[in-house]
């Protein structure tokens, strides 16, 4: 083989390597780019914030705070209450659905299969001050929803919001999520029960909650993402004291908005 074809077949050889390296970086872009298309395809589209919880929870005092900025005269709730949110973000305005569920169950379970599907995140208030009577339903409540496929499908986030935190004997956010973990993990080794005590169990098909095995923890519930935090809808957002205010609600809704 003559010199001039010893540098043809060099040259061809590192042609065949650079088409081939291009062509394994396209296919590269182009799984990624689908992966991450699978992956938004997957998460809620809607701009529903939901706002659930038991009757007394303060759930339509904190629609009203959010909503209103301004603290009005609540009643017992027969029905939802929905407002658009605006929310200021860095050099945008970002606007939410936000929606006051009832806390009846036969509501609530009616209404959450109403506007789950177009929900981008849930806030469960529960009441900081009443929390050792009512723990375990409230945990049925967060199991409902952690358990519930459309949330788990969805990604949902899920804030729970220790709510009346200006009030002396409340709770902590600390001692009501390690109250609630003991709970919904208590929840799952009687399962079949549970499923037949409230209708809140019943709000749609259901998926495993946590891993088996393991003892209960909100870390182990993805892809479902679960935060806690203090606040209260009767304080003065102006507080320096992030707990006595609805600061840290306002900050998740906007960080899913």
């Amino acid at each position: 083989m003559s010199l001039l074809e010893d540098i043809q077949v060099a040259v061809g050889g590192e042609q065949n390597a650079t088409i081939l390296g291009v062509a394994i970086s396209l296919g590269l872009v182009i799984f990624t780019t689908l992966l991450i298309w699978l992956c938004r395809s997957s998460r809620a589209k809607g701009r529903g914030i939901l706002l659930v919880g038991l009757n007394g929870a303060g759930k339509t005092l904190m629609f009203s705070q959010l909503k209103f900025n301004a603290e009005k005269e609540t009643f017992m709730s027969i029905k939802e209450n929905t407002g658009k949110l605006s929310l200021d973000a860095a050099n945008q305005v970002k606007t939410v659905d936000l929606v006051d569920i009832p806390g009846h169950d036969s509501l609530r379970t009616l209404l959450l299969k109403k506007y789950i599907p177009s929900a981008r995140g849930i806030v469960c208030v529960v009441d900081s001050v009443n929390f050792s009577k009512e723990v375990q339903s409230v945990a049925k409540l967060l199991y409902a929803l952690l358990s519930h496929a459309a949330v788990v499908k969805s990604r949902l986030p899920l804030l729970i919001a220790c709510n009346k935190q200006d009030i002396t004997v409340a709770k902590s956010a600390k001692l009501m999520r390690q109250a609630l973990e003991k709970e919904i993990d208590a929840l799952r080794t009687t399962r079949a029960a549970a499923l037949s005590d409230t209708n809140d169990q019943r709000l749609e098909s259901t998926v495993p909650v946590g891993k088996e095995g393991k003892d209960f923890t909100f870390a182990d519930v993805r892809p479902v993402r679960v935060e806690v935090v203090e606040c209260s809808a009767r304080t003065s957002a102006s507080s320096s004291d992030r707990s006595m205010d609805l600061s840290a609600v306002r900050a998740w809704i906007l960080a899913q908005a």
